[in-house]
Parts: structure tokens; sequence; C-alpha cells
């Protein structure tokens, strides 16, 4: 990988958690540089034209071998840098946990569908790097409401977070709140190679649709699950919409389409 991660040149971990703590996100312009970006952009497009040009998603580096984002994955100093992040921010040693890896492909009539999906994260720290953000209509922008609480101690606390803003009227005003300009959203318009880093846990984020004739593709990268060793059992009957499973999942923007590695028109 090029770029700035493998310059490694230049980079505050500790500026960076500051900078999330005050402005609700950090970034790293040119984190991947233009080959790279170039071999992820050509991943992308035989995703999209093998899903038939609507929304695709992949989980984990195995899914998107060959695309450059496996080897970021499995990056020692990306690793560092993010277990730096996480320190700094949190004055914790940082765990020992893989990322948990998405890459989400915008488009066609899923554009809207897997929009406007308020959530918290699972993992403390989330890492995005756009791959193609359109130049000209809806581009999808990132959409934050950074920091709004803690890193709950007790599961129980987290469970009730999730309850309050994963139902149908939580979303609605959510949607419409947005839509009106009257919450205060920090808008993030992305540039394809620079790297985001935010509170996932803590920040309620979703991402505005693209047009349906375009491509948002973002891959992400989810560090430290403070509730990794809680189980929970399936539930037989939901709570509200989502069932006491799902809660032990991480609670993230669906991927719709989940391709493995073998694929012959990966994403």
């Amino acid at each position: 990988m090029e770029g700035r991660m493998a310059e490694g040149a230049g980079i505050d971990p500790a500026a960076l958690a500051a900078a999330i703590e005050r402005e609700g996100f950090a970034t790293i312009p040119n984190f991947v540089g233009a080959e790279d970006l170039e071999r992820m952009r050509a991943f992308v497009g035989r995703a999209v034209e093998g899903s038939g040009g609507e929304y695709v998603g992949f989980t984990g580096p195995d899914a998107v071998e060959g695309s450059g984002l496996d080897e970021l994955a499995n990056s020692p100093s990306f690793r560092s840098l993010m277990e730096k992040i996480y320190e700094a921010g949190t004055g914790r040693a940082p765990p020992s946990q893989p990322f948990y890896q998405v890459l989400r492909c915008l488009t066609g009539q899923g554009s809207r569908r897997n929009s406007y999906l308020f959530h918290y994260d699972s993992y403390v720290v989330t890492a995005l790097v756009p791959i193609m953000v359109p130049s000209s209509g809806l581009s999808g922008d990132l959409l934050l409401l950074p920091n709004t609480r803690g890193i709950r101690s007790n599961y129980l606390f987290n469970v009730i977070d999730k309850l309050i803003l994963d139902n149908k009227l939580s979303q609605f005003l959510l949607r419409q709140l947005t839509l009106k300009g009257w919450l205060p959203i920090t808008r993030i318009k992305m540039v394809p190679g620079t790297m985001y880093f935010f509170w996932g846990y803590r920040t309620i984020h979703t991402n505005e649709p693209c047009d349906p004739d375009k491509v948002r593709s973002t891959a992400l990268f989810h560090y430290a699950n403070p509730h990794k060793d809680v189980k929970v059992p399936a539930a037989k009957r939901p709570v509200g919409n989502i069932g006491l499973g799902a809660l032990a999942t991480p609670m993230r923007v669906p991927v719709a389409n989940v391709h493995a590695a073998s694929t012959s028109a990966p994403n």
C-alpha cells in the first residue's frame, strides 16, 4: 500500500484522538495513494457490474482479496495506528481484537433503502475510507451526531441505547429532523483516498443516499468492541423491531449482499 499509511510520517494518533473528541471526527488526507485507489475502484466496479447495478456489500478481508483493502486490514502499521488512537482517546490499553471490516457499494434502487439508517457502532473506533464518491447530484454525505454517549461499562445500558435508537419512531423522527435541518448534524463531504476517523460507538451516524445511477463506495474498519465477551442468548420473541440476539452483533447499516472471496465479480 502506498500513500500516507505506507510512509507513516507525520501521523500523530494523540492529535487525531483529540480532534475526534473536539470536532467529532479526524482525517488523514491522501491516506490511500492513487494507484491503490484505482485498484480498489476497479474491484468496486466489477462488484457493481456483477450485482446488476444494485447495492452490494462485503464483510471481512477475505471477501475483498486482491482489492488492496485486505492488505490494509492486515497492515501492522494501520493496526498500530488504530490501537494508538483508541489508547489516546480512552486511556485504556488497546484490546487484542481483529478489525470488523465492511465494504459498502451504494447504488441503484438500494441506495435509498441503505441510507438514513441512524445507528451506533458496536466498536469504539471507526475508520472510513471513501473509494468512490459522486461528484454531482446526491453524493451520499456522511452524517454524524458526534459523541452523544460514553462507553457503557454495563452491557445493559448499551442495549437500552440501541433499543431507543433502533425503532421505527426514532428512525422516522431522526430522518425528518435531518431533512428539515433541525439537528446539529456534522455533514462530511468525503474525498476519496482520505481516511476519516470517529468514535463509532459513541456517535449516532448514517449516510445520505446517492443518485441511483451513481456509485458511492466506502470501506470501514471497526476496532475494539467493549462488550465482546458478553454472551446474549437468541430471543424467541423480538424486542421492539429487533431480537435480543441481534443486540450481541454490531449495530450497523445492513450489508445487503455479502460475496465470498471466490465470487467471479468481486466488490
